[in-house]
């Protein structure tokens, strides 16, 4: 009798130990996007207005895109973004295309402090001035923000 009541106490211990563990991993910690709405929809709202920005053009005023791609990013996005407009640049010019980019969907994946990840779903309407029936597409973009002198800023620019 005695055994078995051992067992059993070493038993519940054990769980409760495990079920203690388990519980701290779901808490939020410093993750304030689990607690803290207001935060996390002006990071939201920061972020989707400026994919917007950046991933939407117009061949007709190419240096508007540009002036918005250097407000709004920063760090290693600066040369991601140059790289990859240099390409859409010279075809927007050549073909006379106008591209409208749309959040769908954003998910904030984690806000601590000045630093946010984030998930976003794109449609992209792409039309040429000529005429024709315009090409749409989707993406996965995930990004990383920076609060940059009480502004949020791309960072990083992974297409999923």
């Amino acid at each position: 009798m005695n055994r078995l009541l051992v067992v059993v106490l070493a038993l519940a211990l054990g769980c409760t130990a495990w079920f203690g563990i388990e519980a701290a991993s779901l808490s939020p910690g410093d993750n304030q996007a689990l607690v803290d709405s207001s935060a996390t929809a002006e990071v939201s709202s920061s972020v989707s207005d400026a994919v917007k920005a950046v991933f939407s053009y117009d061949y007709a005023n190419l240096p508007r895109t540009e002036r918005a791609a250097a407000e709004v990013l920063t760090g290693e996005a600066v040369r991601q973004y140059q790289t990859q407009f240099a390409s859409a640049r010279t075809r927007a010019q050549s073909e006379k295309l106008t591209r409208t980019t749309t959040v769908r969907a954003i998910g904030v994946r984690s806000l601590r402090g000045d630093s946010a990840e984030l998930l976003l779903f794109l449609d992209q309407q792409t039309v040429a001035q000529g005429g024709g029936a315009p090409t749409s597409s989707v993406a996965q973009l995930a990004v990383t923000a920076k609060r940059v002198d009480g502004r949020w800023k791309l960072a990083t620019l992974t297409a999923l």
